[in-house]
Order: structure tokens, then C-alpha cells, then sequence
């Protein structure tokens, strides 16, 4: 019998350790929540009840967010693949296990402390703790029992699928990468990335590009692609410029405090603005059906014929291609995401038994009244009382635009006295997919939306160890000669001629 090399003692901190894990917050500590704004009664919010109430009339069965199938003819220019490497990202950086759907406003008037206790169950770092869990010696089970770190993918039934154990479960660092097939694949895309990168490298160097990679791709293409150009021009400069600070040693690197989204520790913290409103964009651009591949141009998300509910293994005719969803032909333009807008498909509205479980009332099964009472509980502000905190900081957006709620097909269906209250204080999630929708056309997101994306982002980037931030650099030979420092750079066999793109890593992978 062959003795198996340990895997004690192999390495230092191969996982997430750099960062460990984190807790939620608030961009703007202080805030009125969204609950007290709306109440009649100083110091108090309203109750729960009459908070579900409200979520209902928005993002319920039949209410104004209930975009049916009517919905999905709307689309953006962003190709649909992005919507489940959005879905990758956010199991990269967010996990509250804690909060429920149910329950009081835990801010109130005003008080922050109770979501700052809020445990995130993710490092906020962009560090793909997804992928790589704690590493092979605290997640053996993600890797090759050989000790070179390849990690493990394929199994019995599907060599193109993710590594399964005899129930069919995903041995994946998040399980929720397993919740339907395209974000499944896309788990496979960085599994086998990595260990691509690990050709002639060490663990920790393959590692260190496949993260590097994976940063560079959420700055500059997926955000860019995402957001207001005017606000990630404005942002994108200042975070290029507080990591030409960093480099220089400057401790004072972001004097106007656009990326301090930290904690007391200087550690990054997940705001709730984004987590619980701006960063669900996801749901809103989910159209109702999909190309897979050639076999099957069209199916649904959720299709009983197929089981692609999730969480089970991926039959090989279901093998993703990501030509379909990418762009990773010119000459084969692929399917774009739905419109960003305030509407959501009819299949997340009236979401089936395997998602949210047969005793789900006929409003919980929708995604959109869930977002906006979660929203409640952990005491989102208003759209109106953010957007006012946002603008104090430079960032280019107009507290005072006109969202136009009165031309919302629906919107008089709500009684006078609520949607009298609602267009002064409106839910953020609801407030920032209408801002999408009337003041970006439907094609990224709006000003507010974007700058609280851009922020939390930025702050990951500047905050941990980035491609902004760490090695890379000249060695101290090569400075001398030239004079300073070059940030890090994509791969030249990956990188194309432009930007490096999503679509690079998928077609580095076909070609090799």
C-alpha cells in the first residue's frame, strides 16, 4: 500500500487566513432605517407586519416588482454570463446565516450596533475562499490527496462537473455554487483555472495569479460593465490613486474616505446597503430561460424536466458552453442578461418547492418581497436618505432625481397614504433597481447603485492583499533602472489584445 503524503504541516496559511472572517455594517453609520422613516411615530419603526405588508404591495405575487413573463423580452448589453459570475462573486465575499426573513428592524431610529455583531461568514476580500475553502490542509477534501494542490472536479457520472460525493453533494468551499447549474460551471471554470495555473508553480503562486486574475476581471470588466460610467471613472481614478499612495507608503492614502468600508480593525466589513440591496442587481437581469448549448438552445432556470433546481450532479447534457453566454466568439454574439430594471421574472416571483420549501406562503416565494423585508430587518435606509449621504462625498449623483414612481404600471394600485410615504422614503432595493431602470436605461446600473457597488469593492482591493496592492512589482534592481514601480499585469497567453475579460479565462480554458 502506497503511504499518501500528509497534508499537516505542508504549508502556512494557504486559505482565506490572510483575511479571516468578517462582520456587516453600514456605509454610513447613523442613518434613519428605512422602517423609522416610514413610521408615524417618532423614535419607533414600523412593526413587521406592517413592513410585510409593504413588501408585498412591492415585490410580492401580483405586486409592482411582479414583471411576469413579459419581463424577459427586455434586455441589457451585458452578456448573460455575467449574471452568475455576479452570483460567484457574491458567495465569494457575503454569507449571513444569522438574520431572518421575519422579524423587528434591528436599527431603528438610528442604532447601528446590533449589525455590526452580525457575523459574515466570508472573508470580504475578493480572495475566492469559494474556491479554495481554508486551503489543503484545513479543507482536504477540495484537493488531490497527491500534495500538489490540484483541485478536485469531475466525477463518476460527468467528467465536466464538480467533484461529488456519493449523495451527489458538490465538494466546493461554498455550497451555494451548486444552486444551479451555470454557477456550478462556473465554479468548474476557476477550479480548473487554478489548476491550469499550477503548471511549473507552486501552490501558492498558482494561487496568487488564479486571485490576481479574478480581481483584475471584477475591477475592470465586470464592474466596468455593470456600473454608470461617470461614477466608475470617478471612482476607478481615486482607487488607482490611493494605490499609487499605498505603493508609495503614504498612510494617508484615501483622504476623502470613499473606500473606508471598514471595521475597527481596518478590516474590511460587508455593508448591508450593498449585501441586502445593491449587490442583488443579480436578480432583477435573471431572465426566465437559457441557452446551454448546442443540443439545448433554450431551458429554463428552474426546469423540472432537467432538474436544474440545483444542488444535485450535472448530467453531461447540461454541460455549460459558455459561447452561448460569453463572448468568447466574436463572430458568435452571445444571449444578454434581462434589462436592469425593478421587474423580476415570473420564475423568481413564484419560485418552486426545492428553493424555498412547500410551507413558503405565496409571497416568500417571491426574490423580490424576501430582498426588500430582509432589507427592513436589518434597517436599510431609504434610497432618498442614502443617496444624500453619498453625494457629500463627491461622488457625481443627484440626490434629487426623478424617479418617476407615478408612471410604474401598478403603482396607484398601492393605497394613497403608503405610496404617498413610499416616493419620500423608498426601500433601498426597490430604489436602486428603479434607478437602474429609469435613470440607466435599463442597461447597468444607476449612479447610487453604482457607487455603493464601486465603494465596497474598492475598499476589498485597497484593504487586503490585491492585485493593487501586493507583489508584482519591480524588484529593487529593476526600479533603480526604472525609475519606480509597475503594478501586476494579466498573463500575456490569457489577456487578449484589450482588457482582460471573463470571456479570457473561458477561452484560455477551451484552447488548452
Amino acid at each position: 500500500m502506497i503511504q499518501k503524503p500528509s497534508m499537516h504541516g505542508t504549508t502556512k496559511a494557504r486559505g482565506c487566513a490572510h483575511a479571516g472572517l468578517g462582520r456587516f455594517g453600514y456605509l454610513f453609520e447613523g442613518l434613519q432605517s428605512w422602517g423609522a422613516a416610514m413610521s408615524d411615530v417618532p423614535g419607533e419603526s414600523i412593526s413587521p407586519d406592517e413592513a410585510a405588508r409593504i413588501a408585498a404591495l412591492l415585490g410580492g405575487a401580483g405586486g409592482v416588482m411582479d414583471g411576469g413573463v413579459a419581463a424577459n423580452h427586455c434586455a441589457s448589453c451585458v452578456p448573460a454570463g455575467y449574471t452568475f459570475f455576479a452570483q460567484f462573486v457574491d458567495h465569494d465575499v457575503t454569507l449571513d446565516v444569522t438574520t431572518q426573513l421575519h422579524g423587528p428592524d434591528l436599527r431603528g431610529a438610528g442604532d447601528d450596533e446590533p449589525v455590526k455583531h452580525l457575523p459574515n461568514l466570508r472573508s470580504a476580500s475578493l480572495d475566492l475562499d469559494c474556491v479554495y475553502g481554508f486551503g489543503p490542509e484545513a479543507s482536504p477534501h477540495l484537493y488531490s490527496t497527491d500534495g500538489t494542490g490540484v483541485m478536485l472536479t469531475g466525477n463518476a457520472h460527468n467528467p465536466d462537473d464538480l467533484a461529488r460525493n456519493h449523495q451527489g453533494r458538490a465538494l466546493i468551499g461554498d455550497p451555494r455554487n451548486d444552486e444551479n447549474i451555470y454557477v456550478a460551471q462556473m465554479q468548474l471554470m476557476w477550479l480548473r483555472f487554478h489548476n491550469r495555473m499550477l503548471a511549473g508553480r507552486s501552490f501558492e503562486e498558482a494561487q496568487r495569479q488564479v486571485r490576481f486574475h479574478y480581481q483584475y476581471i471584477v475591477w475592470n470588466d465586470f464592474l466596468k460593465r455593470i456600473c454608470d460610467p461617470a461614477v466608475y471613472s470617478h471612482l476607478n481614478d481615486a482607487l488607482l490613486d490611493a494605490a499609487a499612495r499605498i505603493d508609495d507608503g503614504d498612510t494617508d492614502y484615501d483622504p476623502k474616505g470613499l473606500f473606508d468600508v471598514t471595521d475597527h480593525h481596518g478590516r474590511p466589513l460587508m455593508p448591508v446597503e450593498f449585501s441586502v440591496a445593491a449587490y442583488r442587481f443579480g436578480h432583477v437581469t435573471v431572465r426566465s430561460n437559457y441557452p446551454v448549448n448546442t443540443a439545448l438552445p433554450v431551458i429554463e432556470l428552474f426546469d423540472e424536466r432537467f432538474s436544474t433546481e440545483g444542488f444535485s450532479p450535472v448530467p453531461t447534457e447540461l454541460v455549460v458552453d459558455w459561447h452561448y453566454l460569453l463572448p468568447v466568439d466574436p463572430a458568435r454574439p452571445p444571449v444578454l442578461t434581462k434589462a436592469f430594471d425593478h421587474l423580476l421574472v415570473d420564475e423568481l416571483i413564484r419560485m418552486p418547492n426545492p428553493i424555498v420549501g412547500k410551507r413558503a406562503t405565496d409571497h416568500e416565494r417571491s426574490l423580490a418581497f424576501r430582498n426588500l423585508l430582509r432589507g427592513y430587518v436589518v434597517g436599510l435606509p431609504s434610497g432618498q436618505n442614502l443617496a444624500d449621504a453619498m453625494a457629500t462625498l463627491g461622488v457625481p449623483i443627484d440626490p434629487t432625481q426623478n424617479l418617476d414612481f407615478s408612471d410604474i404600471p401598478g403603482w396607484h394600485r398601492i393605497d394613497a397614504p403608503t405610496r404617498g410615504k413610499l416616493e419620500q422614503h423608498t426601500p433601498l432595493f426597490f430604489y436602486l433597481m428603479r434607478e437602474a431602470g429609469k435613470v440607466a436605461g435599463g442597461q447597468h446600473l444607476g449612479p447610487l447603485g453604482s457607487a455603493i457597488v464601486l465603494r465596497t469593492f474598492g475598499s476589498m482591493l485597497l484593504n487586503c492583499r490585491s492585485y493593487l496592492t501586493e507583489a508584482g512589482k519591480l524588484t529593487d534592481d529593476e526600479a533603480g533602472r526604472c525609475g519606480g514601480h509597475v503594478p501586476w499585469q494579466p498573463l500575456p497567453e490569457i489577456k487578449g489584445e484589450g482588457v482582460l475579460e471573463l470571456a479570457d479565462i473561458a477561452r484560455y480554458l477551451l484552447l488548452g
